[in-house]
């Protein structure tokens, strides 16, 4: 009779900064019912990873489950995979810091379940052939990664029964091929229809292994699922035939197979995924840093805070004090949240498109670098600057911080701030992204061909009309977004600022823009001047405007109003305003910027923005130009 080892595994995750009411309805529908069914089934074993931030949510708020979680541990029928702490994608995130978020679930683990995790969830399954050795040396013996992995490799689908070792400049780690047939299968085809395709798996001497491990919401929280999995027995039900099975189905976790049976063979996988996000990404994770500047943006300022947090961690024997220290490790613990992979990409569902989710990004990053200034600025106030090639795309980009703010510009992107960050509340004000052509749109919408930032400078056409604002169904008459500024960054006694200029034209008219920017100590007020100057030989007729763009995630005002000066918005969720005030009586719009995305709910609104733009029609004279000041003004 040919046998069947059943490896058999679900993988559970709620991302960092999503709504409380998602992570209960997800325990009470799926979480919970699944171990409870899993419990009256002693012979079946089964081999978990939750992610740290689901183990933090329980240990606060369902304790009990942890307790169950132990039980089934200690009667060992259930095994506890660890991975990244906070649900990284290992390959995006320094060496340092896979070592030390694997390690953080390890040790809960071990305190928790008493157990030394042996192997480990790879978040999306996202592979690149230099992960063995931080993986390795975290501790973890064996990883699960998609069976398109192997055949990637050249690997036939018939050899991909067991498991394979690979190797990265000597560090070796185990691989199991996940079945994708049998991921796909359960839990939504019959029972008896699964029993029989394990039955095609086996082989006579017993060694072969199906291996089927996937994300735990498919249990109950998708629509439908909790009633059919659970209220209609289907879970029990499966359990129930394997165990009838057992004869030649043998339920064992990933720890127990490797015990009893050696590798198939030596593999060096392909940089891969599973085949939908290969899909989505076009062939490599890292093109959703090509295609959503958003997510570029967002890595790299991780990748800053991790490479300058680990500089202080190296150095911090130079001060020696516990207080300091914990700055240090909060400010780790905050780094490692922003690394939860969510907030990165977009497919199925909306990911990167979900404005709390970049919050909770952004928020932990300005955590994080308030920590590591109460470790290295002793609490005393400051104004800085620095030039830096920020997003890695060959440019500088500029950096004007104080205590209270810290304001990030593109001089190459149109001299604009595409980030602005409020450390008395923790938020990046500007959060926001631009409206992207997606595959699945089915109608046309409004898109944007630029970044959806603040000092985005706009020449409009005399035809130009709200509507077709709104709509970025319209042409500019000017040279200046997306473009080229140059720039120089300017630092005097308690105040920093830069200056950022572009010689450009207006239908085919020179036209010269120069903007400034200061910021003064132990203030959160931005004062901003432009000129704009007619380089012409001849008078000329402008329409100018500035646009300015907020997430401000209550706001929904919409239409324009003339003669304003003062532009007010309260944030009610982080409890800050943002002012806008202007020396000048002009035009102003605004409206909500939204996209339209894929969720787990289907085609879905989302808010992203509220767009503010002041707007002035004038006139000039060869050689003249036209002034305006503006405060931005950020509070309690």
């Amino acid at each position: 009779m040919k046998k069947v080892n059943f490896l058999f595994g679900i993988h559970c995750h709620q991302p960092v900064g999503n709504f409380g009411h998602v992570f209960d309805e997800a325990y009470q529908k799926a979480y919970l019912p699944f171990i409870n069914v899993l419990e009256n089934h002693p012979r079946i074993k089964v081999s978990i990873h939750y992610s740290g931030i689901l183990f933090d949510w329980f240990k606060e708020h369902h304790p009990e489950f942890i307790d169950l979680l132990r039980k089934l541990v200690r009667r060992r029928q259930l095994e506890i995979l660890s991975s990244g702490y906070y649900e990284p994608i290992l390959s995006i995130i320094p060496d340092e810091d896979k070592v030390g978020q694997i390690e953080k679930l390890n040790h809960f683990i071990r305190e928790e379940f008493g157990m030394a995790p042996r192997g480990m969830w790879l978040t999306e399954r996202v592979w690149e052939p230099s992960l063995p050795k931080p993986i390795v040396k975290a501790g973890i013996e064996y990883a699960m990664v998609d069976d398109h992995h192997f055949k990637l490799a050249g690997i036939e689908e018939k050899k991909l029964n067991g498991y394979f070792v690979t190797e990265e400049q000597g560090e070796v780690l185990n691989l199991f091929p996940i079945n994708k047939k049998l991921r796909q299968m359960i839990p939504f085809k019959p029972p008896e229809e699964i029993i029989e395709y394990l039955q095609g798996l086996g082989n006579k001497s017993g060694s072969a292994a199906a291996v089927c491990l996937d994300d735990g919401e498919k249990f109950g929280l998708q629509d439908g699922s909790n009633k059919f999995i659970y209220e209609e027995g289907y879970l029990d039900k499966l359990f129930t035939e394997i165990e009838e099975n057992s004869k030649w189905i043998r339920c064992m976790t990933f720890s127990d197979y490797m015990e009893e049976y050696p590798p198939k063979g030596r593999v060096y996988l392909p940089t891969a995924s599973y085949e939908e996000m290969m899909e989505w990404s076009g062939g490599y994770f890292r093109n959703f840093f090509i295609k959503y500047p958003e997510a570029n943006n967002m890595h790299k300022r991780m990748l800053q805070v991790s490479k300058r947090l680990s500089s202080l961690r190296k150095g911090r024997n130079l001060f020696g004090s516990r207080e300091n220290d914990e700055h240090l490790l909060k400010a780790l613990n905050h780094l490692y949240k922003t690394q939860c992979a969510c907030a990165y990409w977009h497919g199925l569902y909306n990911g990167l498109y979900s404005g709390h989710l970049r919050r909770a990004v952004y928020q932990n990053l300005i955590n994080a670098e308030i920590e590591m200034e109460k470790f290295s600025r002793r609490g005393n106030t400051f104004v800085d600057v620095g030039v830096t090639d920020l997003n890695k795309d060959g440019k500088d980009e500029v950096i004007l911080a104080n205590s209270m703010l810290s304001l990030f510009f593109a001089p190459a992107n149109g001299g604009s701030l595409f980030e602005l960050d409020y450390k008395l509340k923790p938020a990046n004000v500007i959060n926001s992204i631009a409206r992207h052509k997606e595959d699945y749109h089915k109608k046309k919408i409004a898109y944007d061909n630029y970044s959806r930032a603040c000092l985005v400078d706009h020449f409009f056409t005399p035809d130009m009309t709200f509507d077709k604002m709104v709509a970025g169904d319209y042409k500019e008459a000017g040279d200046f977004v997306n473009k080229d500024y140059t720039f120089m960054p300017k630092r005097g006694a308690g105040e920093i600022g830069i200056s950022l200029s572009r010689d450009g034209n207006v239908e085919k008219m020179p036209v010269k823009v120069e903007k400034t920017v200061a910021l003064l100590a132990k203030q959160s007020i931005i004062n901003i001047e432009y000129t704009v100057t007619n380089q012409g030989k001849e008078k000329d007729e402008f329409w100018f405007g500035i646009e300015f763009n907020f997430s401000i995630p209550g706001d929904r005002s919409r239409g324009e109003i003339e003669n304003l000066r003062l532009v007010k918005m309260v944030d009610g969720e982080s409890g800050f305003d943002v002012s806008l005030e202007i020396d000048k009586n002009g035009l102003v719009w605004r409206f909500p910027v939204e996209t339209v995305s894929r969720s787990d709910a289907g085609i879905i609104t989302d808010y992203q923005s509220s767009a503010v733009i002041p707007s002035w029609k004038f006139g000039l004279e060869p050689n003249q130009n036209w002034k305006v000041k503006l405060s931005l003004r950020i509070e309690e």
